[in-house]
């Protein structure tokens, strides 16, 4: 079963895959609606007008809806919400207040995220070493970008017995990274409190809101040039991204269980980080951007009909 808090418009594309899947769908409608009747003929444009809610102004609404839908059953809440700018943070921290209303009210409830690769993250002994040996075997070409002050080595930092990763992209804002560390929190605090915190890493995903912009773009188009950094297809990320979630739920071993002994709170984001090779890349994340576009528009010009 699938409980959808989305706007209208979101929720009538929700509405148009579920239809024909199995399971159940259950979202907010207005009272006084007959949307008994229009499901029943199949209308969802007109269901799409009495249906759906806004987090940002019906914080309160739905978190008080949520906390009573579906009574005696265990519910997973996912924030997977993304807005432009300052909005992010708005949208994050209504999330997090429903979150936190909910889980208070419901002791069963699971919360879910998706990490971002692009933050600041404790990796592994291992994945330090690696991006350590990589960087020692960059190739001629690797260097010269890094003697032009472009590349920046890919180095852990150590501290308190445990290595963290600075992978954090300017270019993203700081509103987007806020946004992302509040997630952080309330993973942390939830899973304290001993609620299920499934937050693993996602890889770099060529989505459509990242394409969108040229220039991230043509960097991911190009990033491949730095092993083992790849760039995942959305589908490829959607797949593996729910098969950690299903893991993280049903396996007592899984360091989103409360139960599971981590040598620090921030380990929640490290066991199963599915990161496409960040950590373990030659050059930080931040600076491979310009050679990876470079490549990718040279690839483009000499495979164009100019070429042929």
């Amino acid at each position: 079963n699938v409980i959808a808090v989305a706007r209208p418009k979101a929720l009538k594309g929700v509405m148009a895959k579920a239809k024909d899947s199995p399971g159940r769908l259950l979202f907010p409608v207005r009272k006084g609606s007959d949307w008994r009747g229009l499901v029943e003929k199949g209308d969802f444009d007109g269901l799409s007008r009495f249906s759906g809610c806004d987090l940002l102004t019906q914080t309160p609404e739905i978190a008080a809806w949520v906390e009573g839908v579906a009574p005696g059953k265990k519910l997973i809440i996912g924030n997977y919400t993304y807005l432009d700018g300052a909005l992010h943070v708005q949208i994050a921290v209504a999330c997090d207040c429903i979150m936190q209303k909910v889980c208070l009210a419901r002791k069963d409830t699971a919360v879910a995220f998706l990490g971002t690769p692009t933050d600041t993250h404790v990796v592994t002994e291992a994945a330090a070493a690696a991006a350590t040996t990589a960087y020692q075997g960059a190739p001629f070409w690797m260097k010269l970008w890094e003697a032009l002050g472009v590349l920046k080595p890919n180095k852990a930092m150590a501290a308190g017995g445990l290595h963290y990763m600075d992978a954090v992209v300017l270019d993203q804002g700081p509103n987007y990274i806020l946004s992302k560390r509040l997630q952080h929190w309330r993973a942390m605090v939830a899973r304290a409190d001993g609620h299920i915190a499934s937050s693993n890493v996602s890889p770099s995903t060529a989505t459509k809101s990242v394409t969108s912009n040229a220039s991230f773009a043509a960097a991911y188009g190009g990033m491949h040039i730095f092993r083992p950094m790849e760039v995942a297809y959305q589908e490829l990320s959607l797949s593996v991204m729910g098969a950690l979630l299903i893991h993280d739920l049903r396996s007592e071993k899984s360091a989103a269980q409360p139960g599971a002994k981590l040598p620090h709170p921030l380990c929640l984001f490290q066991a199963t980080s599915y990161h496409g090779g960040l950590w373990r890349c030659p050059y930080s994340v931040s600076s491979i951007g310009i050679p990876s576009a470079l490549k990718y528009y040279f690839t483009v010009l000499l495979s164009g009909p100019c070429s042929k």
